[in-house]
């Protein structure tokens, strides 16, 4: 994000530049030559003092020569600063025929000052974004077929390799086409190089333990955003924090002998042995017997055994479905569609408020993503509260007060900065809650022979999205209050698709086809998890039945 931030700027002016330089005057001695555009200090155009040097230059030399009588005489120097406001207003403009000149004492050089994208080029780093999360969107396709079809630990290897690689041959880009192209590479491993593992891990977790996961990576992403800032205010160029980014995921290339395969994919295709000892090496650092290991798989496999028969099935018979499945009764297909709409506002709407979190900071955008990501930290309790108030509920109030405060946002006066301030951080922290509910909802709506189907549709649909949040954040050159607004105004879409999904905390999910038809038939749309209790809607798969009969007998 940082090394493709555009740093306060103005047209270059030889002679305002040299003054600049000689006297070594900040950057606010210099706001009063530059022309205002609605009242802000324009960026892309500048004094056109045409055949009347004479007079430019004089109130130049005025000016500057008497800089220092801002604390000796204030009065003598308000007057000479007001006579060059009135000259500068009363001027013609042009745009920049030389350059650009950036203040770097917030924001260290970056790509688009070293190579002056901004004004009528600023649309470059917009693209770039662009294609950044095209690539996270083709990314979903490649590996999650690498995922399923070799594995998860080769996947792991790949997408650290590749993004890794791709990160710091961007220090190599000479043109625009090959820094798309590495920052393409990128964005097709950002999201399974922090997303794969999480998996793997899932599934060594048993249920009653898989809210730690979720925690540990909402933790962790949070503190990495926090501490960024801090890094890159330290380091002199963005060639340093391009070194960084990547090199962070050598730790995993260099410890990836030792990293496990997942025991459940192992099984899937049918490497039980391999499985089998995975887990033992697991039950022998837990200090369990090993034994308990293969006595648990024969105990498993029968029970694999009765659930086919309770389905009607074969024992060699496999039940196969496809995502048109989906679509062929109506409730399985509200709730795929509904639950992909809520995965497309969440991802956008996280994304923007964190591309748009530059736009904040009153010209600090460091201090933006900091409070920005100091504002997550409320979000790290949502797994307790998902845990006790279901999904649904939490997730449409959410995304609600996420859309409120976008839409506030634009009536609030320029002049309330920490109001605003406050009110696009409160946006920012429950759409980050509204966005890991998502990734909840999303696995555990569909039946579980579609799940991993239904989930990736959900990934892809959501990347979809997340590559229009830069074109929703470029806005702010438009309007500073766009971005919020709009993201605000999906929030609302999002809040409004939730209300109609079932409830899925508390409840047996579906397993076959056929359960996914039925589930949430019995549920009100006014039902709370807390206060009904006893009128919750159980899917009673056909296993459990036959399992409850032989308990009687």
């Amino acid at each position: 994000m940082f090394i493709f931030d555009a740093p306060p700027h103005r047209c270059a002016d030889a002679v305002v530049d040299g003054y600049q330089s000689s006297g070594n005057l900040p950057w606010s001695d210099v706001l009063p030559w530059i022309p205002r555009e609605q009242g802000y200090p324009s960026k892309c155009s500048m004094v056109d003092f045409g055949t009347d040097e004479t007079m430019f230059l004089n109130h130049t030399s005025t000016y500057f020569n008497n800089i220092h009588m801002q604390e000796r005489d204030p009065d003598l120097f308000t007057q000479i600063r007001r006579n060059v406001l009135t000259y500068v207003e009363n001027s013609p403009h042009k745009s920049c025929d030389s350059g650009w000149t950036y203040n770097h004492d917030l924001v260290f050089p970056t790509i688009v000052s070293q190579n002056d994208w901004v004004c009528e080029e600023d649309w470059r780093p917009m693209v770039i974004q662009t294609v950044f999360w095209v690539g996270n969107t083709v990314g979903c396709f490649v590996w999650g077929f690498t995922n399923d079809r070799f594995g998860r630990k080769p996947t792991v290897l790949l997408t650290h390799g590749i993004y890794c690689i791709a990160g710091i041959l961007t220090l190599c880009s000479q043109n625009m086409v090959f820094l798309c192209i590495c920052r393409f590479l990128v964005g097709s491993a950002h999201h399974t190089v922090s997303h794969l593992p999480y998996l793997l891990v899932i599934e060594y977790c048993g249920v009653k333990t898989r809210i730690v996961p979720l925690l540990m990576m909402m933790v962790s992403y949070s503190l990495a955003s926090m501490t960024i800032p801090w890094i890159a205010m330290a380091l002199p160029s963005w060639q340093y924090l391009a070194v960084l980014a990547p090199a962070a995921v050598l730790p995993v290339l260099f410890c990836w002998k030792v990293l496990p395969e997942s025991p459940s994919w192992l099984l899937v295709v049918g490497r039980e042995e391999d499985a089998i000892q995975q887990l033992k090496i697991v039950a022998k650092i837990n200090g369990n017997p090993t034994q308990d290991v293969t006595d648990e798989w024969e105990r498993l496999k029968e029970r694999d055994l009765k659930a086919k028969e309770a389905r009607g099935l074969e024992v060699e018979e496999v039940e196969t479905v496809t995502l048109l499945d989906l679509f062929k009764t109506p409730n399985l297909r509200v709730n795929a569609l509904l639950v992909n709409v809520i995965c497309m506002m969440g991802f956008m709407c996280y994304y923007g408020h964190v591309q748009n979190t530059r736009n904040l900071g009153n010209g600090n955008e460091y201090k933006s993503y900091f409070l920005g990501a100091l504002a997550e930290i409320p979000c790290w309790s949502i797994p307790f509260i998902i845990n006790k108030f279901g999904r649904r509920w939490p997730l449409l109030t959410l995304f609600f007060t996420s859309g409120v405060c976008g839409v506030l946002y634009g009536f609030i006066p320029v002049e309330w900065y920490f109001t605003s301030l406050t009110i696009a951080l409160t946006g920012r922290m429950t759409v980050t809650a509204a966005y890991f509910i998502c990734l909840q909802y999303g696995s555990e709506i569909f039946p579980t022979v579609i799940r991993g189907q239904g989930v990736a549709m959900c990934e892809i649909l959501g990347g979809v999205a997340i590559f229009l949040s830069p074109s929703i954040v470029y806005l702010s050159r438009v309007s500073p209050i766009l971005p919020l607004l709009i993201l605000g105004l999906c929030s609302l879409v999002g809040a409004t698709a939730t209300f109609w999904l079932p409830e899925t905390a508390g409840y047996n999910l579906p397993q076959t086809l056929e359960e996914g038809r039925t589930f949430g038939d019995n549920q009100s749309k006014w039902d709370f998890p807390c206060s009904k209790k006893g009128n919750r809607y159980v899917v009673e798969t056909k296993l459990e039945q036959v399992e409850a009969q032989e308990q009687q007998v």
